[in-house]
């Protein structure tokens, strides 16, 4: 029996249009992420290590300086800009792809940039909600960030308000939290089994005492991480309007235009 509408979310549909879409466009992808939260970790993990923070024995001296605690708050501002950019570039990347387009890095880039307010926006309402709700019980957190879920391919893609895009969310993800659950728990598990190995790269690296390398090295797998993420997100969006409304992808893009 149907959960909604005419069809039924399927996991497995999303994981693989998720799959094709980054195998299809690894490197516009890849780069994007790179440049975009690999960029911003590398620069303070470079820069923690230059004044001495060893996070596997950190000397609190230099943990709690102020030349630390400014390189952690510029970081910070700048990964929330770049990571706006981010979402924002790679969402329109999937929904061109899913579209039939080939998407290209201006483009993409360019959508970014002129969502960067909002997008922060979105990321600080979304953040405090899931929050708020967690303190009282992990579970309300859990369930509010489902509800919220593809907030970010909403906004992006039809163009509507902020507050309106989490309205939408709401509406789309429901009878398919549960699924949409199960999906990022998959996708969660399968980045955990992908780590095992990086981690040993990074652990290889880091025992040559090259400080850049290491940094480079880290810094590359949390954005691919992060790029895996946000497509997974989008294309839960790509199902969800096409099982509960009907919208195929290709018909995604006359929304968009």
């Amino acid at each position: 029996m149907a959960e909604f509408g005419e069809g039924r979310y399927e996991i497995a549909s999303v994981i693989s249009r998720s799959f094709e879409t980054v195998t299809s466009n690894l490197a516009l992808f890849a780069g994007l992420a790179l440049i975009l939260s690999g960029g911003p970790t590398f620069v303070l993990n470079l820069w923690q290590a230059g004044i001495g923070i060893d996070r596997a024995n950190p000397d609190f001296s230099a943990v709690f300086s102020g030349a630390n605690l400014l390189s952690i708050l510029v970081g910070w501002l700048v990964a929330m800009v770049a990571g706006a950019v981010l979402q924002a570039a790679l969402t329109r990347a999937t929904v061109q792809h899913l579209s039939g387009e080939k998407p290209a890095f201006g483009p993409s880039f360019a959508v970014g940039l002129s969502m960067i307010l909002p997008m922060i926006g979105i990321g600080f309402l979304l953040g405090l909600g899931v929050a708020l709700a967690t303190v009282l019980l992990i579970v309300p957190g859990i369930i509010l960030w489902l509800c919220w879920s593809v907030v970010v391919p909403v906004y992006v893609q039809e163009k509507v308000g902020v507050f309106e895009a989490f309205g939408r969310s709401l509406e789309l993800t429901k009878g398919a939290r549960w699924r949409i659950f199960l999906t990022m728990l998959l996708v969660v598990i399968g980045l955990w089994l992908l780590s095992i190995p990086a981690g040993l790269l990074t652990a290889g690296v880091a025992a040559t005492g090259s400080i850049v390398v290491t940094a480079l090295v880290s810094s590359a797998i949390s954005a691919l991480g992060s790029m895996a993420m946000v497509t997974v997100q989008s294309c839960i969006y790509v199902e969800l309007r096409n099982v509960k409304e009907g919208v195929a992808p290709a018909d995604l893009e006359a929304i968009f235009a």
